[in-house]
């Protein structure tokens, strides 16, 4: 439940009174940095909160005490709103000068997960306020520390899942920063870090999903196979929300075509297939469909890098592990095959008078014909003509 207070909460009022003064007069009256300390300690959450997400107020006038306020907050605060608030808001002014108090006061907080667990199902905002300061601070500013974390995290996708799809989240754009038509050396960098921090978290929950799965699959105990389902789905989540922020931030979706930051031409999209080849191969090891449909559409959105590249890498999607987990049953599926196939023959007709590309494009369309999409049947029938 969200802090809250109504227009009578006077104390909470009255808190954000000190808070205000302090910028302007903090220095000529120091009493008011002992106000802020004492409503760090009132008995009201909703108190504590206008201190703990404003704490920076004092950092001119008493950086010292701010800081132990703050690492007293990390420490001892028994609200997760107000830790989350003091931790996103005030701590994060400071990611940049002062990177190892910050890392210290985030390591006491990261100490502190297990007294946050929320229920079964909910999401757990620490660790997804962890996991955004851990992009900041792996792949914005090269902090090792950061990256130990995501290290531990990643080796298991059932309990962090959360801080790992923050991590993400928080590198949509990142990921594709280096393609900017003015892009810096700075960009490229951080581009580069969260490239790797992305493969660092797909490797283990594929292989966790993987091994999961062969448990599903064997003749383990129900109470084994039911674990092992709750570790593969949520291996599974990691890696569809990891595909959805390379989806949405290529502008694969047919909302964002031109919104896209940094892959809106040919030459672009080229050295994204070419530097995210090892991310590639690792999603087109997932089982979930909806992974493979939007790894699906985010090709369709390349073909113009590489259509030879980009149609083996469909084909292989398709008739692998597609087939296996029956992905061709499903009608966006269908829809998703019969516009690739569309396109390359209007655009790129030229890559199927190689026998072997048109034997793989007819088994495509065969294994979506064979469960009756008829827009799949009809560009099998008219397959000849089309190829003339």
């Amino acid at each position: 439940m969200s802090i809250s207070w109504g227009n009578l909460s006077v104390r909470v009022y009255a808190a954000d009174a000190w808070v205000s003064l302090a910028p302007r007069f903090a220095e000529e009256r120091p009493e008011i940095v002992d106000q802020i300390e004492a409503i760090l300690e009132d008995v009201e959450p909703a108190v504590r909160l206008q201190a703990a997400q404003n704490l920076q107020v004092i950092c001119k006038t008493a950086p010292d005490r701010m800081w132990e306020m703050g690492a007293r907050i990390a420490a001892g605060e028994a609200d997760d709103e107000v830790l989350i608030a003091y931790l996103n808001r005030s701590l994060r002014r400071f990611s940049h000068a002062e990177p190892e108090r910050c890392e210290a006061i985030l390591t006491t907080a990261k100490g502190r997960l297990d007294e946050f667990a929320p229920k079964e199902g909910a999401r757990d905002r620490l660790q997804e306020c962890l996991g955004g300061w851990a992009a900041q601070l792996d792949a914005g500013q090269g902090r090792p520390l950061a990256r130990a974390w995501l290290e531990e995290w990643s080796a298991d996708p059932e309990q962090f899942q959360d801080a790992l799809n923050a991590y993400t989240s928080c590198l949509r754009g990142t990921f594709f920063s280096r393609y900017a038509a003015d892009a810096e050396q700075g960009n490229r960098d951080m581009c580069d870090r969260a490239q790797e921090g992305l493969a660092t978290i797909l490797r283990p929950a594929l292989a966790s999903s993987a091994t999961n799965y062969a448990t599903l699959m064997s003749d383990a105990t129900d109470e084994e196979k039911k674990a092992a389902g709750k570790r593969y789905s949520a291996a599974e989540h990691v890696v569809h929300h990891a595909m959805n922020q390379l989806y949405f931030g290529a502008g694969a979706r047919a909302d964002d075509m031109e919104e896209g930051p940094g892959l809106n031409n040919s030459a672009a999209k080229a050295r994204f297939l070419a530097d995210y080849a090892e991310i590639l191969a690792l999603l087109q090891q997932s089982r979930e469909p909806a992974t493979l449909h939007h790894l699906i559409e985010l090709y369709e959105r390349l073909i113009p890098g590489d259509p030879v590249v980009v149609f083996e890498a469909v084909h292989a999607i398709l008739t692998g592990i597609g087939a296996e987990e029956g992905y061709q049953f499903e009608s966006l599926g269908s829809t998703a095959v019969v516009k690739v196939v569309k396109r390359y023959i209007a655009d790129h007709r030229g890559i199927f008078d190689d026998a072997a590309r048109r034997a793989m494009l007819v088994e495509i369309l065969q294994l979506f014909s064979e469960v009756g999409w008829t827009d799949a049947i009809r560009l099998l029938y008219d397959l000849p003509d089309l190829l003339r």
